[in-house]
């Protein structure tokens, strides 16, 4: 999996970025900046191609997803976290998952459905994958997610609350911020979750 990784300053926050659909490990660095300007990031590229596209797993059409893809690329995933913040010294529960749509899909789904000490996200038009199959705790993690409204053609309200309502049952600490803006990333929704990191 390819990846870029920049140190930051020591008091800096610790980054994870998974792009969306066509993008790369580039595509979210200057987010990371506006987030918190001495961050550390770990920004990934998503191996699964469609139409030339990256992503971070397959799907057979517009939100239909390839689940066996989902769960292989989810175990490969935290196995390259879990690899690189060996190498790197940081431990998992200084991470930050920060993703936008496809990302944010993968990264939510990791936290739902992997036991693992990774616990802090921040997930632009994210949306339930229809898989919620673990019931363990979630108290632990601290979730922010926005959703571009009904304006988004990607994301529906119904997929979006799904999700959240799967982080809410178990425990963790959500924060949702919703637009009426579509699925495109707002300045808004940067600062919002720029001050969410600092509460």
């Amino acid at each position: 999996m390819k990846y870029i990784y920049q140190a930051g300053k020591p008091e800096g926050k610790k980054f994870i970025l998974l792009h969306g659909t066509g993008g790369d490990e580039t595509s979210l660095i200057d987010l990371a900046r506006l987030l918190d300007a001495k961050s550390t990031i770990l920004a990934l590229r998503g191996q699964v191609k469609e139409d030339g596209m990256h992503r971070f797993f397959r799907r057979n059409g517009l939100n239909q997803f390839d689940l066996v893809s989902l769960e292989n690329e989810t175990d490969h995933l935290l196995e390259e976290i879990t690899r690189i913040s060996e190498e790197k010294g940081i431990a998992l529960a200084d991470w930050i998952l920060v993703g936008y749509s496809n990302g944010a899909n993968i990264a939510a789904h990791l936290l739902l459905e992997r036991q693992t000490s990774l616990a802090q996200g921040i997930f632009f038009h994210p949306m339930s994958l229809g898989v919620h199959t673990k019931v363990f705790d979630l108290s632990d993690k601290k979730v922010w997610v926005s959703y571009g409204g009904m304006r988004d053609q990607i994301v529906s309200e119904a997929a979006f609350d799904t999700l959240t309502e799967a982080f809410d049952k178990r425990g963790a600490d959500l924060t949702i911020m919703e637009t009426n803006s579509g699925h495109q990333l707002l300045m808004e929704e940067v600062q919002s979750a720029k001050a969410w990191l600092k509460e």
